[in-house]
């Protein structure tokens, strides 16, 4: 393992969204669940896409579950919703594929090099 140095808040301090990934990623590598600081912070920026698109399917799913209510202002804003959350999945989707990419190749440099 590389040594690394990651600068870390106290507590009661302001925490950035980058703070707290590289808390989890540190926790990730200190357990032995990554073999570097950048494939943890990989992973731990992996499982909050993953948690986001799950939620928007769920939103999605309830979205879908209700019956139209007969206003055309209300009903065309309904699907509107839709359509925005399916196209923002699809765009999760796409980035989780490249965050996927990145990481595989950044474990396996070697396999670029052919």
């Amino acid at each position: 393992m590389t040594e690394s140095i990651v600068p870390l808040r106290r507590k009661g301090q302001q925490q950035f969204a980058l703070d707290r990934v590289d808390v989890a990623a540190v926790e990730l590598l200190a357990c032995g669940q990554a073999t570097s600081l950048q494939a943890a912070r990989a992973e731990v920026i992996l499982a909050d896409m993953r948690e986001q698109r799950d939620q928007m399917m769920a939103v999605l799913a309830d979205l879908r579950s209700r019956e139209l209510t007969g206003n055309p202002q209300l009903d065309a804003a309904h699907a509107n919703l839709i359509t925005a959350i399916n196209d923002g999945i699809v765009q999760i989707d796409m980035f989780i594929a490249r965050a996927q990419l990145f990481t595989a190749e950044a474990t396996h440099p070697e396999s670029q090099c052919r």
